[in-house]
C-alpha cells in the first residue's frame, strides 16, 4: 500500500465526488449539487447547537474532501498506534485520523518515559494485574482483551520491539526478545519512549491525516459509518466513510478546571472529547462521566500548575510528605505499597473540607529532606535547580503548595464485549471497556491493548458491513453547523467562554463535592449553552489555521462531556473513587455500587443507575 503523506494537494478538474480507495488518494474535491441544499436550516444530526437561523451559509458549490478505507482510526497516541498495526496485521486498509502534528499527539506525542509491559501468559485474566479491575469495571472487556488473544498477540513489548524500540534485551543464540527486568505480576521496560513507534508509522502503508479536527460521526441508517471533521492548516471540510470507525482518542481531561493561566489538568488542549461528544449527541449512552483520576501538581508559580514536564509535583509514591497549612504529615506512618491514589485523594479532600488546606484549595508537598528527596520522581528532580535558577524558587528548602489535577477521565461510550458501542454499530471505542473507572487510573499496557483488541473486533465486523450510498444531506448537515460560527456578531469570544465552561466543570467534578457548589457549577453550565453558546463570535474571518473557530467547535464537544460529568458527579450520592461528599463521607455498596449512564435526550443530559457487569470467572 502506498504511504501518503497529510497534504492538502488536490487533483486539478475535478468537479465531482471521487474515493480515495484504500488509503490511496484519488480525487479529493466534491462539490454540493446545491439543488435542495440551499436554504437547509437546522443543524447536523447530533448537534448540540441551537438551530440555524435562516439561510447563514450558502451550500451550493461548496467544497469537500471525501476518502474512503476500511477503517478509520481516531487518535494517533499509543492505543492508535496499536490498533493501526492490527487492522494492517488483518490486511485491512486504515487511515488514521490525528487532530494535533503526527507524533506529537497523545500520550505518545509527550514521549513519557512510559512503563510498557506486557502480561505473562500463565496468570488468569482476572489476576493478571494489568487490568484496573474494580466493582465499577467493564469485566466482560477486560476478560474478552486477556482470554480471546494468545501470548503473541497481547505482548505489546515484543510489537515494540519491531516498531524500533530498543529497550529490550535479545538472546543471542536464541533470538528470543525478553524485556530489560521483569516484575512478580508483569514484565515490562522502563524508559520506554512511544515516539519510536510514531516515528516508523508511515513506512507501514498507513495514511496519516493529521491535523484534522473530527467534528462529528458519519452515521447512517443507524450505523457508523465514517467520520467528518475539519483540515486545520487549510480549513478544508473532509469526509472520510469507513467501514468501521475505532475511536482511540483518550481522556476528555481539557474540561477539567482553570488556575488563573493555566488548566488543571496534564493532558493535551486537544483533550476535549469531540468523538466521545459526537456519539453521546448521536445517542450513545455514557458512563462513569463522574469519574476522574487525579495526582497532585503545584499551584504555584501559576503559570506552571498542572506542566508534567515543567511542575513539581506528588502521587503516592512520595505522599508521606504530603502536609496539611499546619504542617502535619497525615499520611506518614501507613502502608504506602497499599495506599492507592484513590483513597489518598480522597483524604486529601476531606482534610481541604475541614479547613486545613491552603487558601487556594491545595495542600503541601514539603521536600526539605533527604528523605523526602530521595522519593521524588524523576520527572520532577529534574526541575528542581531549574526552578531555583528561573523562579528564584528553592524547592528543597520550602513547602510547595500542590493540588488536584486530572490526568484521566472516565465518560466514555458503553460498549459491548467486543468493545462496539452498544447503541451505535460500527463506532469501536478503546476506552469503551471502564478501565478509568474508580480505580485509579488507566495504564499504557491497557489502553494500547484495548485499541489493538478494538480494531481486531473492527475488522471482523468489516467482513459483513456494507457501505451504503453517501448521504449528502448528512455532510451538509455537518458543514452547515461549523460554518455557521463565520456568521455569527456580538457574542463572547470561544477562549473566553471554553474558561467559564472549566471552570464550572472544575467546581462541580473536584475532588471535594460540595452539594450546593456542584448545583451552582450545574446552573452555569446550563447557562452558558443556553445565552452563550449560541451567540459564541469568532475573531477570525480566515479557514486556515483559525485557532478561534477549532476552539469553537471543541467547545460544544466540550460543553457536553462537562455537563455530563458533572450532573453524574451531583447525581452519584455517596464517596467512592477520586472523590469526597462530604453530605454522604462513605462509600454506600447497597444502594451506589452501580454504574451511572447518562444519556442526551433532546439536549436534556439525565442520569440513571444500571447493574454492574458480573461475570463468572
Amino acid at each position: 500500500m502506498k504511504n501518503r503523506k497529510n497534504d492538502s494537494v488536490q487533483p486539478e478538474g475535478v468537479s465531482r465526488r471521487q474515493f480515495l480507495q484504500g488509503g490511496v488518494l484519488a480525487a479529493g474535491i466534491a462539490a454540493f449539487a446545491g439543488a435542495g441544499l440551499t436554504g437547509l436550516t437546522g443543524c447536523g444530526s447530533g448537534s448540540s447547537e441551537s438551530p440555524v437561523e435562516g439561510n447563514r451559509t450558502d451550500l451550493s458549490g461548496a467544497e469537500y474532501e471525501v476518502y474512503e478505507t476500511d477503517l478509520c482510526i481516531i487518535g494517533g497516541g499509543l492505543a492508535g498506534i496499536q490498533a493501526a498495526m492490527e487492522a494492517l496485521n488483518e490486511g485491512k486498509n486504515v487511515i488514521i485520523l490525528e487532530k494535533g502534528p503526527h507524533g506529537f499527539g497523545g500520550a505518545a506525542g509527550y514521549n513519557w518515559n512510559q512503563f510498557i509491559n506486557f502480561t505473562r501468559d500463565d496468570l488468569p485474566w482476572d489476576k493478571s494485574g494489568d487490568f484496573v479491575l474494580t466493582e465499577l469495571t467493564n469485566k466482560k472487556i477486560a476478560k474478552a482483551t486477556y482470554e480471546n488473544w494468545n501470548h503473541e498477540e497481547r505482548n505489546l513489548l515484543l510489537n515494540n520491539a519491531r516498531l524500533g524500540n530498543n529497550l529490550f534485551e535479545r538472546n543471542f543464540e536464541t533470538g528470543e526478545i525478553k524485556p530489560s527486568f521483569d516484575l512478580p505480576v508483569l514484565y515490562g521496560i522502563f524508559g520506554g519512549h512511544p515516539r519510536n513507534m510514531l516515528d516508523s508509522m508511515g513506512s507501514y502503508g498507513l495514511s496519516i491525516f493529521d491535523q484534522t479536527l473530527a467534528s462529528d460521526l458519519l452515521v447512517q441508517e443507524g450505523k457508523c459509518v465514517g467520520v467528518m471533521g475539519v483540515h486545520l492548516p487549510t480549513g478544508a471540510f473532509r469526509v472520510i466513510r469507513a467501514k468501521a470507525t475505532v475511536c482511540c482518542t483518550g481522556a476528555s481531561c481539557w474540561m477539567y478546571g482553570w488556575n488563573t493561566v493555566s488548566a488543571m489538568s496534564i493532558n493535551s488542549p486537544d483533550n476535549t472529547g469531540d468523538i466521545d461528544a459526537a456519539a453521546f449527541r448521536h445517542g450513545c449512552a455514557l458512563q462513569d462521566s463522574e469519574f476522574f483520576q487525579c495526582d497532585l501538581i503545584n499551584m504555584e508559580p501559576k503559570g506552571l500548575a498542572a506542566s508534567y514536564q515543567g511542575g513539581i509535583g506528588a502521587d503516592s509514591g512520595c505522599c508521606a510528605y504530603i502536609c496539611d497549612k499546619n504542617g502535619e504529615f497525615f499520611f506518614q506512618g501507613m502502608d504506602y505499597t497499599t495506599l492507592s491514589k484513590i483513597n489518598m485523594t480522597q483524604i486529601i479532600a476531606q482534610r481541604i473540607h475541614d479547613g486545613l488546606g491552603t487558601e487556594n484549595g491545595g495542600v503541601y508537598i514539603d521536600f526539605s529532606t533527604p528523605e523526602a528527596v530521595s522519593s521524588m520522581g524523576e520527572m520532577y528532580v529534574r526541575n528542581v535547580e531549574l526552578w531555583k535558577e528561573v523562579f528564584g524558587i528553592d524547592v528543597l528548602g520550602s513547602r510547595l503548595e500542590v493540588a488536584p489535577e486530572a490526568y484521566e477521565h472516565g465518560g466514555n461510550p458503553v460498549v459491548d464485549e467486543t468493545l462496539m458501542a452498544v447503541d451505535l454499530p460500527g463506532f469501536f471505542h478503546a476506552r469503551g471497556g471502564g478501565y478509568c473507572g474508580s480505580a485509579g487510573g488507566s495504564t499504557v499496557n491497557v489502553a494500547a491493548r484495548n485499541g489493538a483488541f478494538a480494531t481486531k473486533k473492527a475488522a471482523e465486523y468489516c467482513a459483513g458491513a456494507k457501505m451504503p450510498p453517501l448521504d449528502e444531506s448528512v455532510v451538509a448537515a455537518e458543514y452547515q453547523r461549523l460554518h455557521e460560527l463565520f456568521a455569527r456578531n456580538g457574542g463572547k469570544r470561544p477562549q473566553e467562554i471554553r474558561r467559564a465552561i472549566q471552570k464550572a466543570c472544575y467546581d462541580a467534578c473536584r475532588p471535594l463535592r460540595d452539594v450546593g457548589v456542584m448545583e451552582s457549577a450545574i446552573a452555569e453550565l446550563e447557562r452558558i449553552r443556553k445565552e452563550e453558546m449560541p451567540k459564541m463570535t469568532l475573531g477570525d474571518a480566515s479557514k486556515v489555521f483559525n485557532t478561534d473557530w477549532k476552539c469553537g467547535i471543541e467547545n460544544y464537544s466540550l460543553l457536553d462531556i462537562a455537563e455530563a460529568s458533572a450532573k453524574a458527579a451531583l447525581f452519584r450520592e455517596e464517596t467512592r473513587g477520586h472523590c469526597y461528599r462530604p453530605d454522604f463521607p462513605e462509600a454506600d455498596d447497597g444502594n451506589w455500587l452501580v454504574n451511572i449512564i447518562e444519556r442526551y435526550n433532546g439536549g436534556d443530559i439525565q442520569c440513571e443507575k444500571t447493574p454492574v457487569v458480573e461475570i463468572n470467572s
